[in-house]
């Protein structure tokens, strides 16, 4: 890495512990460059430019022709070029430099920045190191002033701290494009493992006696796999509903049994949802759809389905109401497969589940703990 180094611009290696090559790969492994603003960095600037009561301040990373600015106050500019840096000679400094007057030092007083526009004359930086120990850039401020007495010890260690701080930034933001890139794969695999199981279940449809398990067998395939996409970070679906939510999975769990959007109503309250919540919920709304379809509201072209969500505070409530379809029967006789599945579904969310046969229709009440929804 070359730096300026007073009239003669003489090039000036990395100090012992570290090798550019190395520092570069680092900085490279953070996919920060050339990114938008964000609020996190420009609170950063904005701490750092108030503490140290600077017009300017930075939060900038030294490429290897280049610094890029991630936030800036003061400069205007995003990145400027690695010959005019006063950065890259200041993380080859240990933890924090400090330059009283850049026209009176001779690292900087060649430098364009100090001679000509915008006539900078005072500069303090604090590295941002990784935890391996290699530079990436720094937190730092600057003025058109120079200040003889520099800067008091507590902004000097307000500036340290922050530099620390733009680095747990950075550690945090890997770590969730890590976590965010192993999940979906794991997605990937798991909507593979679906396909599977029903194309699995399409071969045994092939035996007539089985036919009508394995159109039900699919249903429930095919609702947890909407519920999984719906719930898994970045989808489609989630980004539209802008986050995973009851009524969003609702809304998309729901879509296939009322394409018109006119005979399925969904209102009230909503809450965050997790995805061991989600899948859950999945197979018992659509065991109620599936019925629904089957002997319910939704069996004949007159019938509607309204289902109201009501937070109260330590409960979540679904209600589910049919009405116009045709007369109910009261209570089945015997207990079915999917009724098994729906009471071991819902003691697994530590809820409750009634049901009303009533003249104009079932209602089916679902209560759950607000806790047991975000897991």
């Amino acid at each position: 890495m070359n730096v300026e180094n007073g009239c003669s611009q003489a090039g000036i290696g990395a100090p012992p512990g570290w090798i550019e090559a190395d520092r570069l790969a680092a900085l490279l492994r953070y996919g920060i460059l050339d990114t938008s603003p964000e609020p996190e960095f420009d609170n950063i600037t904005r701490v750092a430019a108030l503490i140290c009561k600077a017009p300017m301040a930075v939060v900038n990373l030294v490429a290897d022709t280049r610094q890029f600015f991630k936030s800036e106050i003061g400069l205007g500019v995003r990145e400027m070029p690695l010959d005019v840096s006063i950065c890259a000679r200041a993380i080859l400094e240990p933890e924090i430099l400090v330059v009283p007057d850049l026209a009176d030092d001779r690292r900087f007083d060649c430098n364009p920045l100090v001679t000509g526009s915008p006539h900078l004359r005072f500069y303090a930086g604090a590295r941002l190191d990784t935890p391996e120990g290699l530079p990436l850039g720094t937190v730092c401020v600057l003025d058109y002033q120079p200040r003889p007495e520099g800067l008091t010890s507590e902004q000097q260690e307000v500036l340290r701290a922050l530099a620390r701080q733009t680095m747990a930034h950075l550690e945090l933001k890997g770590t969730i494009e890590a976590r965010d890139l192993l999940t979906r794969e794991l997605s990937h695999r798991i909507k593979n493992v679906f396909s599977v199981v029903s194309g699995l279940a399409s071969a045994s449809a092939r035996d007539r006696d089985a036919r009508a398990f394995v159109t039900a067998f699919r249903g429930r395939i095919g609702a947890l796999a909407r519920a999984h996409d719906y719930v898994l970070p970045g989808s489609f679906s989630a980004r539209n509903e802008r986050e995973s939510t009851v009524r969003g999975l609702l809304k998309v769990l729901l879509h296939p049994y009322d394409e018109d959007r006119r005979r399925i109503r969904i209102t009230g309250d909503d809450l965050p949802l997790g995805q061991s919540a989600a899948t859950t919920l999945a197979l018992i709304l659509h065991e109620q759809a599936t019925n629904a379809i089957k002997y319910g509201a939704l069996s004949n072209a007159e019938g509607r389905v309204l289902v109201d969500c009501r937070n109260g505070g330590e409960s979540f409530e679904i209600a589910w109401e049919e009405q116009g379809g045709p007369p109910t029967a009261g209570p089945p006789l015997a207990t079915g497969f999917g009724t098994t599945m729906v009471s071991s579904a819902i003691d697994s969310l530590g809820g409750t589940i009634t049901a009303e046969w009533a003249a104009q229709g079932l209602q089916v009440t679902l209560s759950v703990p607000v806790r047991c929804l975000a897991g």
